[in-house]
């Protein structure tokens, strides 16, 4: 299963997968809403055991260090392209204008080729490195249910002036997860609303127009 919680701040998602046999979670991309987040888990009675950044930016990393703390100190993953960007997140809050002190923790683990095979307790996952919105931006896939962080969304496209984009990078990428993954493939996406694959090369059009 998995769940997704709205941050308040900065409008981005967090996913919790939910292995419903034992109750363990992994959390990705735990954005600035710590309190949300964690109201979330203690409803449902889940047990964190890992936390997965799909880049380094401080809507999805905000609350790794409170988490950690909080969860018995769990692991924390993310690529090492991105390393430098997640320990400068209060840099990048500052220039975004937005008054908050993010206390930034250490990765754990940093994945460092372009695939990679993860597994967590009984969560068997796969990472996916697809450089553009930041260089070390990946996908983690999970069954058919693929998290891409800032990569692809359902509507719009994920552009922005923070250091580290590459556009030409980030159409190649989203040319190729098109072209790698399947259309049945469900997108979690860091802003927004979910949708299959297929329905977003479809309708997105905004999207169809940057790939041309």
């Amino acid at each position: 299963m998995v769940r997704r919680v709205k941050n308040r701040f900065f409008s981005s998602n967090t996913y919790l997968l939910i292995n419903e046999s034992d109750n363990t979670c992994i959390i990705v991309d735990p954005g600035l809403d710590e309190e949300t987040i964690e109201k979330e888990i203690e409803l449902h009675g889940l047990l964190p055991i890992g936390i997965i950044c799909t880049h380094g930016h401080f809507d999805h990393t905000g609350s790794v260090g409170y988490l950690k703390k909080k969860y018995n100190n769990i692991p924390y993953y993310i690529h090492e392209a991105d390393l430098k960007i997640s320990q400068s997140v209060n840099f990048f809050l500052k220039l975004a204008k937005i008054e908050k002190w993010i206390d930034t923790a250490v990765p754990d683990f940093l994945f460092k080729d372009k695939t990679e095979s993860l597994k967590i307790g009984a969560f068997n996952l796969e990472v996916y490195n697809f450089p553009g919105h930041t260089e070390g931006s990946c996908i983690i896939k999970w069954n058919t249910n693929l998290f891409s962080g800032d990569i692809i969304y359902k509507k719009g496209l994920g552009l922005n002036s923070f250091p580290g984009e590459n556009k030409i990078k980030l159409k190649k990428s989203i040319i190729r997860i098109f072209e790698f993954f399947s259309e049945q493939d469900m997108i979690f996406p860091g802003h927004g609303d979910s949708e299959y694959l297929g329905l977003i090369r479809e309708n997105n059009s905004e999207l169809s127009d940057y790939l041309r």
